[in-house]
């Protein structure tokens, strides 16, 4: 006959089951504390600077008047001296040089003047005129080696190279001198090279530039003064010179020239507002 009676559960389970959990657990937490944590990213590198690229030269500045006379000074010097100072630094440097003119009022008979201006009653106005000086058979020209081709020199003379300020000179009443010294001949210029197969468009010496100014009736007795603005850049000689200087004997003071090409020629009054100009 069978027996129905429930059975006690199994005693060796009983006793084997909280073991089994309990090493189970030891192996979770071992795990859990021998698990290698996440990995650390290495650290970051700064970026390398960054190096500005090289600025551009900036171009020389523009010369001005005062700089013409210090290196037309240095090469005169130079050929004094008995050596030379071509100054090859300067072919291809811009220039501005303003030549006042008109410090002493209009003139009725300008004479060998390379710019004036005359006063026209009828008008009334003012006439301005610039006129280059043709400077082809100067014995410095003649020297100067292998200007065979050029055909016309023409130039304009910087009045007063001791004077580097743009302006009219200061004048003053002086008692005059027991015996007169003659006004010192020109000494420094801009000379500009033709040659024979160049336009000829570019010739000013028979053609002055001239400028009529009108004048209102209160204007006519005014003082005023006049600027000759050249621009341009400075050329060469044949051997590649800038400047070249020349003189008659030791006692002479040298005669200097520029070789420069020019881009415009124009007038201006004392403010510096352009009146008329001739682009090149």
């Amino acid at each position: 006959m069978s027996d129905h009676r429930p059975r006690s559960p199994d005693r060796k389970f009983a006793l084997i089951a909280p073991i089994a959990i309990g090493v189970a657990a030891v192996i979770v937490l071992v795990l859990v504390l021998t698990r290698p944590g996440p990995v650390a990213a290495p650290p970051l590198e700064p970026p390398p600077p960054l190096v500005p690229a090289p600025a551009a030269p900036a171009p020389p500045a523009t010369a001005s008047r005062a700089d013409l006379i210090a290196a037309a000074a240095a090469a005169a010097d130079a050929y004094a001296a008995g050596s030379t100072l071509s100054a090859k630094a300067l072919v291809g440097r811009r220039f501005v040089v303003r030549l006042a003119f008109g410090c002493g009022g209009p003139v009725a008979d300008p004479g060998p003047a390379q710019a004036y201006y005359q006063y026209d009653p009828a008008g009334p106005a003012l006439r301005l005129v610039a006129r280059p000086a043709t400077w082809t058979d100067l014995p410095l020209v003649r020297a100067a080696s292998g200007q065979a081709t050029a055909e016309t020199v023409e130039g304009f003379w910087i009045p007063r190279p001791w004077l580097t300020g743009e302006t009219c000179p200061r004048r003053r009443d002086v008692a005059p001198p027991a015996t007169p010294t003659p006004v010192e001949a020109p000494s420094l210029g801009l000379a500009m090279f033709h040659d024979a197969g160049a336009s000829r468009v570019e010739r000013r010496s028979e053609r002055p530039y001239e400028h009529v100014v009108k004048l209102d009736g209160g204007d006519a007795d005014q003082q005023r003064s006049f600027d000759l603005r050249l621009e341009g850049r400075i050329a060469s000689f044949a051997d590649g010179a800038a400047i070249h200087c020349w003189s008659e004997s030791a006692e002479h003071r040298p005669t200097c020239l520029f070789a420069v090409d020019l881009d415009r020629v124009a007038f201006e009054d004392a403010k510096g507002t352009m009146l008329a100009d001739w682009p090149r």
